[in-house]
């Protein structure tokens, strides 16, 4: 516990004296939006308490947060239905696993949950971290967060500081939910309603891959909040959606009737360089701005470039300026606003 205090103390102290100096207003600076993926997630675990006060620090327009529910009906900011790949869950728990191995999040109450420690994400193997050079992977000082207290931190950090951070958070798994007799989609809307996110103009986004579950939001819970459709691949096989068809003109058309924007894959937007050293760019940005919709791509690393930049600097000039995105997700908040001010001058 001492060490979680100290940790958060030194970021609220390091890091907000290093980046607050910001207007109140969340779009007063700049037009283009930079959304913290799963927090600052590029120097603190993912999905932690520590990690969105760091987002914020860093000038970050929204926070990112993927929701999964608990045995007894808790939101928790997860991204994975399982709890293995960010958690000692195995340690905690070793008889506790199900179907190869692993530990569905809804097969845990929250009390089971809060008793985890969270790390930095595994590889696929399980053997080491994902992404070599951040935080510590043997570090255990991070806690599993309720969807409610993040909302206490923003609110609080609003009042404290007087500056909003949105909030952009993604349903998963909503079929796998429905098996064990949960609703995340419900439940929700249920909790934003109680911190009084309503309405189309309040700085919150609620995505997804499954497009049915972005019309139950629209036609059946009748939700005025602002959703984004997630555009992935087929092989993912994140839901029964057809990920090829909305990508054509014909399928953007029809997320018009449920959604106000667009998560698209960063390689479904540019897919590399030709022989000439030309960028290949697709039509999917500019297709949805002719739809009215807005384009916010995944996910921007500087630690995972494509090979058609040779920095991340490249990286964000292209998303911004050449192919002229609405916002971006980033593991790396602080550098994509420094970006966009250094520009903003020039």
């Amino acid at each position: 516990m001492f060490h979680k205090k100290f940790l958060l103390v030194l970021i609220l102290c390091g890091f907000v004296i290093l980046y607050l100096t910001i207007p109140n207003n969340i779009f007063a600076s700049q037009e283009k939006l930079v959304i913290a993926h799963r927090g600052a997630s590029g120097y603190i675990p993912e999905h932690t308490l520590e990690g969105a006060v760091l987002a914020f620090a860093m000038k970050a327009d929204f926070l990112e947060l993927d929701v999964v529910m608990t045995s007894d009906g808790h939101l928790i900011a997860m991204h994975d239905l399982t709890l293995n790949a960010t958690t000692n869950v195995d340690e905690v728990f070793p008889d506790r696993s199900g179907t190869n191995g692993k530990h569905l999040t809804m097969e845990f109450s929250l009390a089971e949950v809060k008793r985890l420690r969270v790390h930095e994400r595994s590889n696929k193997r399980g053997s080491g971290p994902a992404f070599k050079g951040r935080f510590p992977y043997e570090s255990l000082l991070f806690e599993v967060p309720t969807l409610e207290e993040m909302l206490q931190l923003v609110n609080g950090l609003k009042k404290s500081h007087g500056r909003i951070m949105g909030l952009y958070i993604e349903i998963k798994g909503a079929e796998i939910h429905r098996q064990y007799n949960l609703d995340p989609v419900a439940e929700l809307l249920a909790i934003l309603e109680r911190y009084d996110y309503l309405e189309a103009t309040d700085p919150i986004w609620i995505q997804s891959f499954d497009a049915e579950v972005l019309k139950t939001l629209r036609h059946k819970h009748k939700t005025r909040l602002k959703l984004v459709q997630l555009i992935g691949e087929n092989s993912w096989r994140l839901s029964a959606t057809d990920f090829d068809y909305l990508k054509t003109k014909t399928g953007l058309k029809e997320v018009v009737g449920y959604a106000d924007g667009i998560g698209p894959w960063m390689n479904h937007v540019v897919t590399g360089k030709n022989l000439a050293g030309d960028l290949k760019i697709t039509g999917i940005v500019s297709i949805a701005h002719q739809l009215n919709l807005k384009v916010y791509p995944y996910t921007m690393r500087e630690d995972r470039l494509p090979d058609y930049v040779e920095t991340f600097e490249d990286l964000l000039n292209i998303f911004f300026n050449v192919v002229q995105v609405d916002g971006i997700f980033t593991d790396f908040p602080d550098q994509a606003v420094k970006y966009l001010e250094k520009t903003s001058i020039n």
